[in-house]
Protein backbone atom coordinates (compact mmCIF):
# COMPACT_ATOMS: atom_id res chain seq x y z
CA UNK A 1 0.00 0.00 0.00
CA UNK A 2 1.11 3.58 -0.51
CA UNK A 3 3.24 5.19 2.65
CA UNK A 4 0.56 8.17 2.00
CA UNK A 5 -2.75 5.88 2.21
CA UNK A 6 -1.48 4.31 5.19
CA UNK A 7 -1.50 7.48 6.79
CA UNK A 8 -5.00 8.25 5.52
CA UNK A 9 -5.97 4.91 6.93
CA UNK A 10 -4.45 5.75 10.43
CA UNK A 11 -5.95 9.11 10.58
CA UNK A 12 -9.64 8.43 9.50
CA UNK A 13 -9.38 5.67 11.88
CA UNK A 14 -8.17 7.92 15.32
CA UNK A 15 -10.88 10.25 13.47
CA UNK A 16 -13.34 7.85 14.09
CA UNK A 17 -12.48 6.69 17.83
CA UNK A 18 -12.76 10.04 18.73
CA UNK A 19 -16.18 10.90 17.54
CA UNK A 20 -16.88 8.02 19.45
CA UNK A 21 -15.85 8.88 22.44
CA UNK A 22 -16.94 12.52 21.93
CA UNK A 23 -20.52 11.29 21.98
CA UNK A 24 -21.43 13.48 19.14
CA UNK A 25 -22.80 11.90 15.52
CA UNK A 26 -20.99 13.45 12.94
CA UNK A 27 -18.54 15.87 11.49
CA UNK A 28 -18.75 19.38 9.76
CA UNK A 29 -16.14 20.88 7.62
CA UNK A 30 -15.58 24.08 5.88
CA UNK A 31 -15.27 23.27 2.01
CA UNK A 32 -13.21 25.84 0.32
CA UNK A 33 -11.98 24.54 -2.98
CA UNK A 34 -8.67 24.37 -1.60
CA UNK A 35 -6.13 21.60 -0.65
CA UNK A 36 -6.49 21.26 2.99
CA UNK A 37 -10.24 21.57 3.26
CA UNK A 38 -10.15 18.66 0.12
CA UNK A 39 -8.20 16.18 2.30
CA UNK A 40 -9.67 16.60 5.65
CA UNK A 41 -13.58 16.14 3.73
CA UNK A 42 -12.12 13.08 2.24
CA UNK A 43 -11.01 12.00 5.50
CA UNK A 44 -13.87 12.48 7.51
CA UNK A 45 -16.26 10.32 5.05
CA UNK A 46 -13.41 7.51 5.21
CA UNK A 47 -13.90 7.79 9.04
CA UNK A 48 -17.84 8.07 9.60
CA UNK A 49 -19.58 7.55 6.45
CA UNK A 50 -20.42 10.68 4.15
CA UNK A 51 -24.58 9.97 5.42
CA UNK A 52 -22.62 11.21 9.02
CA UNK A 53 -20.64 14.36 7.25
CA UNK A 54 -21.75 17.79 6.05
CA UNK A 55 -20.12 19.82 3.75
CA UNK A 56 -20.37 23.26 3.88
CA UNK A 57 -19.43 25.87 0.99
CA UNK A 58 -18.84 29.24 2.40
CA UNK A 59 -18.82 32.02 -0.34
CA UNK A 60 -17.89 35.85 0.75
CA UNK A 61 -16.77 37.40 -2.30
CA UNK A 62 -15.25 34.35 -3.00
CA UNK A 63 -13.67 33.18 -6.42
CA UNK A 64 -15.43 31.19 -9.17
CA UNK A 65 -12.73 28.52 -9.45
CA UNK A 66 -12.84 27.77 -5.96
CA UNK A 67 -17.00 27.00 -6.38
CA UNK A 68 -15.99 25.02 -9.07
CA UNK A 69 -13.48 23.04 -7.02
CA UNK A 70 -15.80 22.72 -3.92
CA UNK A 71 -18.50 21.18 -6.26
CA UNK A 72 -16.56 19.12 -7.75
CA UNK A 73 -15.13 17.46 -4.89
CA UNK A 74 -18.81 16.87 -3.21
CA UNK A 75 -19.41 15.38 -6.66
CA UNK A 76 -16.69 13.20 -6.01
CA UNK A 77 -17.25 12.30 -2.45
CA UNK A 78 -21.01 11.47 -3.17
CA UNK A 79 -22.49 14.74 -0.94
CA UNK A 80 -24.50 17.31 -0.98
CA UNK A 81 -22.58 20.70 -0.59
CA UNK A 82 -24.32 23.13 1.58
CA UNK A 83 -23.98 26.26 0.36
CA UNK A 84 -24.57 29.38 2.95
CA UNK A 85 -23.46 33.00 1.97
CA UNK A 86 -22.29 35.12 4.05
CA UNK A 87 -22.11 38.49 2.15
CA UNK A 88 -25.63 40.00 3.95
CA UNK A 89 -23.69 39.00 7.56
CA UNK A 90 -20.15 39.94 6.32
CA UNK A 91 -21.43 43.20 5.16
CA UNK A 92 -23.46 44.47 8.02
CA UNK A 93 -20.50 43.98 10.74
CA UNK A 94 -18.40 46.17 8.18
CA UNK A 95 -20.97 48.90 8.27
CA UNK A 96 -21.39 48.97 11.62
CA UNK A 97 -17.79 49.30 12.31
CA UNK A 98 -17.46 52.25 9.53
CA UNK A 99 -21.01 54.00 11.58
CA UNK A 100 -18.81 53.70 14.80
CA UNK A 101 -16.01 55.56 12.86
CA UNK A 102 -13.11 52.63 12.02
CA UNK A 103 -11.54 53.06 8.34
CA UNK A 104 -11.49 48.95 8.31
CA UNK A 105 -8.33 48.16 6.59
CA UNK A 106 -8.00 44.74 4.51
CA UNK A 107 -6.86 42.42 7.35
CA UNK A 108 -9.58 42.57 9.62
CA UNK A 109 -12.09 41.99 6.21
CA UNK A 110 -10.52 39.26 5.39
CA UNK A 111 -10.08 37.99 9.61
CA UNK A 112 -13.96 39.02 10.21
CA UNK A 113 -14.84 36.37 6.95
CA UNK A 114 -12.86 33.67 8.14
CA UNK A 115 -14.29 33.82 11.56
CA UNK A 116 -18.02 34.48 9.75
CA UNK A 117 -17.15 30.99 8.15
CA UNK A 118 -16.18 29.53 11.70
CA UNK A 119 -19.00 30.71 13.35
CA UNK A 120 -21.28 29.81 10.77
CA UNK A 121 -19.81 25.36 10.77
CA UNK A 122 -20.15 25.58 14.84
CA UNK A 123 -23.94 26.81 14.32
CA UNK A 124 -24.52 23.81 11.86
CA UNK A 125 -22.62 21.34 14.25
CA UNK A 126 -24.72 22.66 16.96
CA UNK A 127 -28.04 22.04 14.90
CA UNK A 128 -26.76 18.01 14.30
CA UNK A 129 -25.09 17.30 17.31
CA UNK A 130 -21.15 17.21 15.03
CA UNK A 131 -18.09 18.37 15.77
CA UNK A 132 -15.77 20.91 13.45
CA UNK A 133 -13.11 19.50 11.37
CA UNK A 134 -10.47 21.74 11.46
CA UNK A 135 -8.48 22.18 8.59
CA UNK A 136 -5.01 23.85 9.51
CA UNK A 137 -2.17 22.09 8.62
CA UNK A 138 1.37 21.35 10.75
CA UNK A 139 3.37 24.38 8.60
CA UNK A 140 0.51 27.26 8.90
CA UNK A 141 0.00 26.35 12.71
CA UNK A 142 3.81 26.64 13.65
CA UNK A 143 4.25 29.69 12.09
CA UNK A 144 0.56 31.63 12.90
CA UNK A 145 -0.99 31.49 9.85
CA UNK A 146 -4.42 31.45 10.91
CA UNK A 147 -7.09 33.75 11.88
CA UNK A 148 -7.64 33.75 15.87
CA UNK A 149 -11.09 32.90 16.06
CA UNK A 150 -11.47 31.86 12.69
CA UNK A 151 -9.59 28.87 11.73
CA UNK A 152 -7.13 28.74 14.61
CA UNK A 153 -10.31 26.97 16.27
CA UNK A 154 -12.31 23.79 15.52
CA UNK A 155 -13.43 20.69 17.63
CA UNK A 156 -10.28 18.53 16.04
CA UNK A 157 -7.71 18.78 13.70
CA UNK A 158 -6.83 15.87 11.96
CA UNK A 159 -4.34 17.39 9.74
CA UNK A 160 -2.29 19.65 12.33
CA UNK A 161 0.90 17.02 12.73
CA UNK A 162 1.25 16.92 8.44
CA UNK A 163 3.42 19.66 6.49
CA UNK A 164 1.66 21.20 3.79
CA UNK A 165 4.14 19.37 1.34
CA UNK A 166 2.93 16.47 3.09
CA UNK A 167 -0.56 17.09 2.46
CA UNK A 168 0.10 17.42 -0.47
CA UNK A 169 1.26 14.10 -0.94
CA UNK A 170 -1.48 12.57 0.67
CA UNK A 171 -3.91 14.14 -1.89
CA UNK A 172 -1.95 12.83 -4.71
CA UNK A 173 -3.18 9.51 -3.36
CA UNK A 174 -6.62 10.09 -3.37
CA UNK A 175 -8.33 9.74 -6.63
CA UNK A 176 -11.69 11.73 -5.15
CA UNK A 177 -9.49 14.54 -4.97
CA UNK A 178 -9.86 16.81 -8.61
CA UNK A 179 -6.70 17.59 -10.12
CA UNK A 180 -7.58 21.05 -10.18
CA UNK A 181 -7.35 21.15 -6.22
CA UNK A 182 -3.88 20.00 -6.11
CA UNK A 183 -2.59 21.77 -8.96
CA UNK A 184 -3.68 25.94 -8.46
CA UNK A 185 -1.67 28.13 -6.01
CA UNK A 186 -2.95 27.41 -2.15
CA UNK A 187 -5.15 30.39 -1.23
CA UNK A 188 -7.76 31.05 1.39
CA UNK A 189 -9.59 33.09 -0.83
CA UNK A 190 -9.84 36.27 1.40
CA UNK A 191 -9.27 39.10 -1.59
CA UNK A 192 -9.59 38.74 -5.25
CA UNK A 193 -5.39 37.73 -5.92
CA UNK A 194 -4.36 36.65 -2.63
CA UNK A 195 -2.55 33.67 -2.17
CA UNK A 196 -0.76 31.90 0.68
CA UNK A 197 2.95 31.49 -0.45
CA UNK A 198 3.12 35.40 -1.55
CA UNK A 199 1.71 36.17 2.02
CA UNK A 200 3.94 33.77 4.02
CA UNK A 201 6.91 35.29 1.64
CA UNK A 202 8.31 31.87 1.08
CA UNK A 203 7.10 28.50 -1.04
CA UNK A 204 5.67 26.00 1.00
CA UNK A 205 8.55 23.82 0.07
CA UNK A 206 11.14 26.32 1.46
CA UNK A 207 8.77 26.68 4.38
CA UNK A 208 9.06 23.40 4.93
CA UNK A 209 12.68 22.57 4.14
CA UNK A 210 13.37 25.25 7.38
CA UNK A 211 10.01 23.76 9.88
CA UNK A 212 11.76 20.22 9.57
CA UNK A 213 15.64 20.25 9.09
CA UNK A 214 16.46 23.53 11.30
CA UNK A 215 13.98 22.29 14.21
CA UNK A 216 13.38 25.75 15.17
CA UNK A 217 13.15 26.61 18.65
CA UNK A 218 13.26 29.98 20.19
CA UNK A 219 16.46 29.65 20.84
CA UNK A 220 17.54 27.81 18.23
CA UNK A 221 19.10 30.23 15.40
CA UNK A 222 22.27 28.52 13.86
CA UNK A 223 22.57 25.47 12.09
CA UNK A 224 20.87 27.26 8.53
CA UNK A 225 23.77 27.25 6.38
CA UNK A 226 24.52 23.66 6.38
CA UNK A 227 21.37 22.96 4.68
CA UNK A 228 21.51 25.80 2.38
CA UNK A 229 18.80 28.44 3.72
CA UNK A 230 19.40 31.86 3.73
CA UNK A 231 19.48 33.46 6.76
CA UNK A 232 17.04 36.19 6.19
CA UNK A 233 14.64 33.49 5.60
CA UNK A 234 15.87 31.01 8.20
CA UNK A 235 15.16 34.21 10.56
CA UNK A 236 11.73 34.82 9.43
CA UNK A 237 10.43 32.09 9.89
CA UNK A 238 12.30 31.78 13.44
CA UNK A 239 10.34 35.41 13.63
CA UNK A 240 6.87 33.91 12.45
CA UNK A 241 7.37 31.05 14.88
CA UNK A 242 8.27 32.67 17.89
CA UNK A 243 4.95 35.53 17.39
CA UNK A 244 2.86 32.60 16.68
CA UNK A 245 3.00 31.03 20.30
CA UNK A 246 -0.07 32.40 21.66
CA UNK A 247 -1.96 31.00 18.88
CA UNK A 248 -0.83 27.76 19.69
CA UNK A 249 -1.92 27.70 23.19
CA UNK A 250 -5.33 27.32 25.41
CA UNK A 251 -6.09 30.67 26.50
CA UNK A 252 -4.21 31.56 30.06
CA UNK A 253 -6.20 31.89 33.18
CA UNK A 254 -5.05 33.84 35.88
CA UNK A 255 -4.44 32.15 38.83
CA UNK A 256 -6.00 32.99 42.35
CA UNK A 257 -4.21 33.04 45.31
Amino acid sequence: MNKWLKEVDSISKWMKEYLKESGCKGYVCGISGGADSALVSYLCCKAVGKENFIGMYLPCESSPNMEEDAIKLANNLGIELRVFNLIDAYNAIIEQLEIGGETVDQLTKANTKARLRMTMLFAIANQYNHLVAGTGNKSELEIGYVTVGGDQIASVESIGNYYKTEVYEMMKAIPEIPQSIIDKPASADLWQGQTDEQEIGMSYEELDNILKKCKIMHSYHNGYEKFGISEEKFNKVASMVEKAEYKNKVPPRYIRD
